[in-house]
């Protein structure tokens, strides 16, 4: 049997959707959509909060810059390297967690949500904040049902034809 997808929670199979402990067949579904929510959770807060850090950081080393070459009389070479130095050194120790904090945002920033008509009412199938399993699942669902209907169009077609 052809499994679509198929993780801990969710199966989706040419039999049906499965998620807890429901199950629908792909015939009693009519359609599906996706829903997009803003939300702000624990790693959207953690995410925002470094990415404030950074700057803060940032704005605090140009005050500082200034202030050291304000001492230094107008500009010792030497002065102007170790903060330079110093700036490019926080820049490289804070990229990495800038950037994972941007795809956090980009990630969990939403709550995702996978709706069905099933025999005429709308159900939620699925409510996430992980775009890539969202993802994967409105696309697995939709290549089931693409199938269902076409396998359910040439059943039609042979049927007609006898």
């Amino acid at each position: 049997m052809r499994v679509y997808y198929q993780d801990s929670e969710i199966s989706i199979t040419p039999s049906g959707f499965r998620g807890g402990e429901r199950a629908y067949s792909l015939r009693d579904i009519e359609r599906a959509w996706r829903v997009r929510r803003r939300s702000v959770g624990s790693k959207v807060r953690s995410a925002a909060l470094v990415i404030a850090l950074v700057i803060l950081v940032q704005v605090v080393l140009v005050v500082v810059g200034r202030w050291a070459l304000g001492l230094a009389g107008g500009g010792t070479v030497l002065v102007v390297a170790v903060v330079l130095f110093i700036r490019w050194m926080i820049h490289l120790a804070a990229g990495a967690p800038a950037l994972n904090a941007v795809e956090d945002l980009r990630r969990y920033g939403s709550r995702l949500e996978l709706w069905a008509v099933v025999g005429g009412g709308e159900v939620l199938l699925l409510s996430t904040d992980d775009a890539i399993r969202h993802g994967q699942v409105c696309r697995a669902l939709a290549r089931a049902l693409a199938d269902q209907r076409a396998a359910r169009r040439a059943w039609q077609n042979r049927s007609r034809e006898m």
